[in-house]
């Protein structure tokens, strides 16, 4: 049983707390990742697992016992840094066994166990090699390797690809998926790349200014999220957001944004009656905005925007339009790219709009 559970975590350097009581239950053999901006607090988050930052008050399990004064040696956990750590003066094979070695084990157990992770990750071929002879994948497959020779109860992984080459990031997302389906042993992964998030977690932890903002798996995340902070940060490209207001006209509810440009018909949606009269942010993902309607156009909102840029990847194409003041992103098949500048008319799908509060940023239930 290797479950990890935050109680009330806070953590203050001097006067400035990073970590704001933080609740957080990873289960046994989950694959949980903790993911925010740059300087959100989710290094910490791991660092206090790991017994590398002291917790300014709470308590902090792994299993059934609190381990906020237990040494980091003690806590049966393994650690994969972003720069690798590697000791350049060692073989891949003695980097591997370093940690066995000094444990007192005896060569013959030092070496199945070497070779066992070493056939896992395939890095055989590397055992006689130094660290300055091999590329960045292969030396993060050797720094995970020291991590699984010591089959320890909890895997941490600090934004282990962030050095990486774009194609080597999506092998190792690869690889570490399959490692873990092997091994079926409790991850705990750090990022800043949504994109990570999604592919790898069982379940995500967003983080903003060290409070968790919503924790679910990565549909709910994508399609239910719970504030602004979260629709805005899972997704790529990024939701679109447009500030305006509900009325009420004959048809039912309506939203305007301010420019009067954007008029969406909304029919009954009982939780926006509150909001007739007042300001509101309406969002939409890039994916649900259309060249052409896809179905029944009563189910869309039509806007002519300005295309002043498209981005052309092949299966698919970003445009880039504007709206008065308003900027959006619209994920458009290929065939359906124009040549920016150019007017362009655009269908917004009702059915997959989210409403937020302008005040709190919490999601309005449709």
């Amino acid at each position: 049983m290797a479950s990890i559970r935050f109680e009330k975590v806070s953590k203050n350097f001097g006067k400035v707390n990073v970590i704001k009581d933080v609740d957080l239950e990873i289960r046994d053999k989950e694959f949980m990742v903790l993911v925010g901006p740059s300087g959100c607090g989710k290094s910490t988050l791991l660092r206090m697992i790991a017994g590398l930052e002291e917790i300014s008050s709470g308590q902090l399990w792994i299993a059934d016992k609190i381990v906020n004064d237990l040494p980091p040696k003690d806590r049966d956990i393994a650690i994969v840094f972003q720069n690798y750590a590697l000791y350049p003066h060692m073989t891949a094979y003695d980097n591997l066994a370093f940690c066995l070695k000094i444990s007192g084990l005896d060569k013959k157990t030092i070496r199945e166990k070497v070779m066992e992770a070493a056939h896992i990750l395939e890095i055989e071929p590397l055992l006689d090699r130094k660290p300055k002879a091999m590329s960045g994948g292969q030396r993060q497959r050797v720094a995970i390797g020291r991590a699984i020779v010591r089959n320890p109860k909890v895997f941490l992984f600090d934004e282990p690809l962030s050095n990486l080459d774009a194609k080597l990031r999506g092998q190792m997302r690869l690889e570490i998926a399959r490692l873990h389906q092997k091994l079926q042993t409790t991850v705990v992964y750090v990022t800043h790349d949504q994109v990570e998030a999604m592919t790898l977690g069982d379940r995500i932890a967003v983080i903003n200014k060290g409070e968790i903002q919503q924790i679910d798996t990565p549909y709910n995340l994508y399609n239910h999220p719970k504030n602004r902070f979260v629709a805005g940060f899972i997704g790529s490209p990024p939701m679109n957001f447009v500030e305006g207001a509900i009325g009420k006209g004959e048809n039912g509810l309506f939203f305007k944004d301010k420019s009067n440009a954007l008029v969406a018909q909304l029919g009954k949606r009982q939780a926006l009656e509150a909001y007739i009269g007042k300001e509101i942010t309406m969002g939409i993902r890039p994916e649900h905005i259309h060249a052409r309607p896809e179905k029944d156009r009563s189910n869309y909102a039509s806007f002519e925007a300005d295309i002043q840029l498209v981005e052309r990847l092949g299966y698919e194409s970003f445009a880039f339009a504007q709206l008065q003041d308003v900027q959006f992103t619209a994920r458009l098949s290929a065939d359906e790219a124009v040549d920016p500048p150019c007017k362009m008319t655009l269908w917004i799908d009702l059915e997959k709009i989210h409403f937020f509060d302008n005040e709190t940023g919490e999601v309005v239930s449709n």
